[in-house]
């Protein structure tokens, strides 16, 4: 067994992982902006918060404005272990006892991580530091410190074939950081926040803007879709999450009664916005040319305020997850072909059970019943704030 790394060993080499294809995302990834800032930059902020020496690994040019070393891979192609694999060769050439890496396409990791894993691998004679988290694998080995130690059983690892990073972790003494501290830092699912694609990238944009995550209750004209909507709102305030509505109508409408001041305010002083302000709410008409925008809606008014996510009832065709109800007494057929994969559709929702490509969720003859539960797992789990996965 080698000795342990005594703790006055100097700190962590950084190891911005910047990757190489982003075959998904169409361009290199790190380069994207997130709040102003591209990934890659983000990535170097947060571990320069900490480590004082910084070297990134990246298979394609571009990154000479983080003032940074970059180094290529040692042998292209391997992924993420062959980026480790480089990093360890760098890390004990520095004389480094180990690397802590970050993979650019995280962009909320925060600094408090980065040093509850310096500070957790100079207190335990282990050869990885990982964080806990809510997927499903349980942890994060593309935000985690190694050390030079594991460099031999990762070069085998390449010699075999194996190229999945997450073995290694099993493979070597390793310890975790519990997923309560993690939670202790900021809500995990934000934390590990992957950007792999282009809406990846928007839903990145809108959490550092605080824009709410949202889900879509869609359904033919008497399908019974809001009083699903309805059940399942107060299920989620009966969990304690905060969430934000949205009616959409495919007509003129008046949110007040003809005479009343509000209405003459807006109708007859031909107001461009008026706000009717009384005891506990507000409420807001304003002038529109043409057909809103559910994204842009969303983040105008629901933005920084806190809310866990925004249930929209309508948008069939929006950009946002959705769940169709339909009834077959009602209704010869759904909006969605069953047999049609959706990337966006989250479930069908019907009173007798069909074949279909997404979940069907089956209504059952209580309105209060196991059906609206099920809804509100899977609302709950879309808006990253829980549900089937334990979030």
């Amino acid at each position: 067994m080698p000795p342990p790394i005594p703790t006055s060993a100097p700190e962590p080499l950084g190891v911005l992982l910047a990757g190489g294809a982003s075959r998904r995302f169409g361009t290199p990834k790190a380069f994207a902006r997130v709040g102003g800032r591209t990934l890659a930059e983000r990535a170097r902020d947060t571990l320069g918060a900490v480590l004082s020496e910084i070297v990134v690994l990246a298979n394609e040019g571009g990154y000479d404005g983080l003032r940074l070393p970059v180094h290529a891979d040692d042998a292209a192609g391997l992924g993420p272990v062959g980026g480790l694999a480089t990093a360890l060769r760098l890390a004990a050439e520095a004389g480094r006892a180990g690397v802590i890496v970050v993979g650019c396409d995280m962009p909320f990791i925060p600094p408090a991580l980065v040093r509850a894993l310096a500070e957790r691998a100079r207190a335990d004679d282990v050869d990885a530091v990982v964080p806990e988290s809510t997927g499903r694998r349980g942890m994060e080995p593309l935000c985690a410190w190694y050390s030079v130690r594991a460099r031999a059983l990762v070069d085998a690892m390449i010699r075999a074939g194996d190229l999945a990073l997450h073995h290694l972790p099993e493979r070597i003494r390793t310890a975790r950081i519990p997923l309560g501290e993690v939670r202790a830092m900021g809500d995990p699912a934000r934390i590990f926040f992957n950007v792999n694609t282009v809406d990846n990238l928007q839903r990145a944009e809108d959490m550092e803007r605080g824009v709410p995550p949202a889900v879509c209750m869609v359904g033919r004209k008497n399908s019974g879709k809001t009083t699903l909507a309805v059940a399942v709102l107060a299920e989620l305030r009966r969990r304690g999450l905060r969430v934000a509505s949205i009616k959409h109508g495919h007509h003129d409408f008046e949110s007040d009664q003809p005479g009343r001041d509000s209405w003459r305010h807006f109708n007859e002083g031909q107001a461009e916005a008026t706000l009717m302000a009384g005891t506990g709410k507000i409420a807001l008409t304003m002038r529109m040319e043409g057909e809103p925008d559910p994204r842009a809606l969303v983040g105008a008014f629901f933005a920084g305020r806190g809310y866990d996510g925004v249930l929209i009832e309508g948008w069939k065709h929006g950009p946002f997850p959705r769940i169709e109800v339909f009834r077959r007494a009602v209704h010869e057929r759904p909006i969605h072909d069953p047999a049609a994969p959706d990337a966006l559709l989250l479930a069908l929702v019907t009173d007798e059970a069909l074949q279909a490509a997404v979940p069907v969720i089956v209504m059952d003859a209580d309105p209060a019943g196991a059906h609206v539960a099920r809804v509100a797992d899977l609302v709950q789990s879309a808006f990253g704030a829980g549900g089937p996965d334990g979030r």
